[in-house]
């Protein structure tokens, strides 16, 4: 699959899927979160340095459908700024116990204003079903074209 986006249908057992109220953890369950997300809208992968190595594929949810339930006080935070950019896009945090990173999060005017990225791996409660339904994207964020899809996405 190089240097496409892959959309399948988005429909389980033929039905549209829509916004759905979930819950995600952490491994160690020190850090929990609920969030009101559209799978429709699809998931990311990236091939900027960090998500390369950390192989991160998120879903993205607005600021007033995340809502963090435990574990503040357990959560790491890392920035990290794109060279030649003034300054971090996002936050990443992570759990100080089990080291899963769990969301990022930013603010942006054309994500709407603040935004959650969440792990899909962390989503404890969204089926293999919905997630292999759900269109997902590859974006270029290595060369900042975040319109397309990298030449290469196989490790992605």
């Amino acid at each position: 699959m190089l240097g496409r986006i892959y959309n399948p249908v988005v429909s389980i057992n033929g039905e549209s899927m829509t916004r759905k109220h979930c819950s995600g953890s952490c491994h160690c369950g020190g850090v929990r979160y609920e969030a009101t997300l559209d799978l429709s809208k699809g998931t990311v992968r990236c091939n900027c340095s960090l998500c390369k190595k950390a192989r991160a594929w998120f879903t993205f949810v607005g600021g007033k459908d995340f809502r963090l339930l435990q574990g503040e006080d357990s959560l790491s935070s890392y920035q990290w700024t794109p060279n030649g950019k003034p300054g971090p896009f996002l936050t990443y945090r992570f759990c100080k116990t089990c080291g899963v990173r769990i969301y990022a999060t930013g603010d942006a005017e054309f994500m709407g204003g603040r935004f959650y990225a969440l792990a899909v791996s962390t989503l404890d409660d969204v089926t293999t079903d919905e997630l292999a339904a759900a269109p997902l994207k590859f974006i270029d964020n290595l060369h900042d074209r975040f319109d397309r899809a990298p030449e290469d996405t196989r490790l992605l």
